[in-house]
């Protein structure tokens, strides 16, 4: 739930301009008392930023915003912003913000709205993170954690292997089945013998590590990505609406169509097929939902390849 930008007239909001790479405020630094609402594009949310352990929690785009605790609570700031590439920001201090919501009834009402959806992810998030460390409350030795890194990781991408995931995703689905839909992908290289028999095996294994990160940039943290075999990689993802997840899908096949993947002076590029499955619950994970996400790779496949297919049950 983003703020409609549309309904706000720029010339009663100063707005200010930050460049790619600018920290527009850090995590701890003192309340200033102003809210942002992202005008024009992107920034993201750091925990821990400049520091060993750092995450980047969100990922933010025009009409949402941040900075709200300060505004209404004088309170610090909680998490480190820095600008993805240039920003220009709606600027709101605490002085104009009573008038502002007075004046424009529809922002307010998305700005509540935009809210509570923040504090159900908030939520979500703490159950999950709750579901993932709760088993290893003690304090890991580096050679345990390197073991565990090992265990959960496919050595030649780096991303999740199939074991990890299909034991953590149905704990996933679970938890967030009652507010959000949940879908799983299934993607697989077109003729990707074809690039191991023209450029070798070595090629080959580049172009698996390459795919592997233009999706992992492409998808947002509570989604769950793995390698689950050859050249075939498993996604889930979580929608606010079933109507989002081909759209959200399309766009990773789009970024790994664009892609010049480049090897020993030569440029390799390659696209792939996606099925899209919805999940019901999380026992459906193992059989049901990956099934019918292979059909409608399957169809992806059969209708040219390059292209996202949303299984219909035809």
């Amino acid at each position: 739930m983003m703020i409609d930008l549309k309904k706000i007239i720029h010339d009663e909001i100063p707005l200010e301009i930050f460049k790619k790479g600018d920290v527009i405020f850090e995590d701890g630094a003192p309340s200033n008392g102003m809210m942002y609402i992202l005008s024009e594009g992107h920034v993201d949310v750091y925990k821990n930023y400049g520091k060993q352990g750092e995450i980047c929690v969100a990922n933010l785009a025009p009409g949402d915003f941040f900075g709200e605790m300060s505004l209404f609570l004088n309170k610090g700031r909680t998490a480190t912003i820095v600008a993805r590439d240039n920003v220009s920001l709606c600027v709101i201090n605490r002085t104009e913000i009573l008038d502002f919501l007075s004046n424009q009834p529809e922002i307010a009402f998305s700005f509540l709205q935009a809210l509570c959806t923040r504090i159900e992810s908030t939520n979500v998030n703490a159950a999950d993170n709750r579901v993932k460390y709760e088993k290893d409350i003690n304090v890991l030795t580096n050679e345990k954690i390197e073991l565990e890194n090992t265990a959960n990781t496919d050595q030649l991408t780096g991303v999740y292997n199939r074991r990890y995931f299909m034991e953590n995703v149905g704990t996933l689905v679970e938890i967030i089945g009652r507010n959000r839909f949940s879908f799983i992908v299934m993607f697989d290289l077109d003729h990707f013998k074809d690039v191991n028999d023209t450029y070798g095996h070595p090629a080959g294994d580049h172009v698996l590590v390459t795919v592997a990160k233009t999706i992992t940039s492409s998808i947002r943290a509570s989604d769950i990505f793995a390698r689950y075999g050859g050249e075939e990689f498993i996604l889930l993802i979580t929608c606010a609406s079933p109507d989002h997840a081909l759209p959200l899908v399309e766009r990773i096949r789009q970024d790994i169509e664009k892609t010049a993947i480049e090897y020993e002076g030569q440029t390799i590029n390659v696209t792939i097929s996606a099925g899209i499955a919805p999940v019901d619950s999380a026992s459906e994970i193992d059989t049901a939902a990956i099934s019918r996400a292979d059909k409608a790779l399957y169809q992806a496949k059969a209708q040219g390849r390059n292209r996202s297919v949303l299984y219909t049950g035809e």
